[in-house]
């Protein structure tokens, strides 16, 4: 059975992309356009067990930033199976603990980096 990422961005194209290029890589995408709809995968019924999260920072309603203090605080083991892929400024990524993500991709991206990165990410224990 294939890995599950969770990708979280509001770009519709972006989110095409990425499937296209992480299925091929072998893994099974799920999306969420915003913060909200992320945290409702993460908390929901089933309990979704992520290999990944690829995690936008800008984000309408809850933000990437938002979502990453949540995941701290509900889900801490999670933010080592998370990917910040953003466009965001320098200000707004210095309110990132990239210590305790996986990684950190800005946009536009290396597609063999992205993929290096999110198959390491998914491989880790």
């Amino acid at each position: 059975m294939p890995q599950k990422i969770l990708v979280v961005d509001d770009d519709n194209a972006l989110q095409v992309l990425l499937n296209v290029l992480l299925t091929r890589a072998g893994f099974e995408c799920e999306f969420a356009s915003d913060g909200n709809g992320a945290l409702d995968k993460l908390d929901g019924n089933g309990k979704q067990k992520y290999a990944v999260i690829m995690l936008d920072l800008i984000l309408p309603g809850v933000s990437g930033i938002e979502v990453l203090r949540r995941l701290q605080t509900d889900h801490p083991a999670m933010l080592r199976r998370t990917i910040v892929l953003t466009s965001a400024s320098h200000g707004i990524l210095q309110q990132v603990d990239t210590s305790r993500v996986h990684a950190v991709i800005r946009k536009p991206f290396d597609i063999q980096h992205m993929i290096q990165l999110t198959t390491a990410c998914a491989s880790q224990e």
